[in-house]
């Protein structure tokens, strides 16, 4: 009975981050983000992609921390974020409810699943050669 109530608040969670994801990009001028003065560039999805970028720009490459590694995607914008969370939070609610391994493991399982198949179809299979 804990559990299902568990999922249930994950998957109200996740529902929530979908919002957090389509009002700004789909109603941005209708939504309360477009009030943001701070950091509106993270929150504003038609120009929020350029984050990822050094200086907004793609040809000058991804923004690196430390100098080494490309900056998460999913730190870089609300969008993305967002998406993020509720992948995890998806996740969490069905590891609750199944014995693939342990409810502990699954959800980290079903996250690399999602992230993986989906970088498959995104970066290779979708993509015009």
């Amino acid at each position: 009975m804990l559990t299902s109530i568990i999922s249930l608040v994950l998957l109200i969670l996740a529902a929530i981050c979908n919002s957090l994801m389509d009002k700004p990009l789909h109603h941005w001028e209708k939504s309360i983000f477009s009030n943001i003065k701070k950091n509106k560039q993270w929150w504003y999805s038609k120009d929020s992609w350029k984050n990822k970028y050094v200086n907004g720009d793609s040809s000058q490459g991804r923004v690196k921390w430390f100098g080494l590694i490309n900056k998460p995607v999913q730190l870089t914008d609300s969008w993305h974020f967002f998406k993020m969370l509720m992948i995890v939070f998806i996740c969490m609610a069905i590891s609750l409810n199944s014995n693939i391994i342990h409810w502990s493991l699954d959800w980290i399982i079903l996250g690399v699943s999602w992230n993986t198949f989906f970088s498959l179809m995104y970066n290779y299979i979708l993509k015009k050669k």
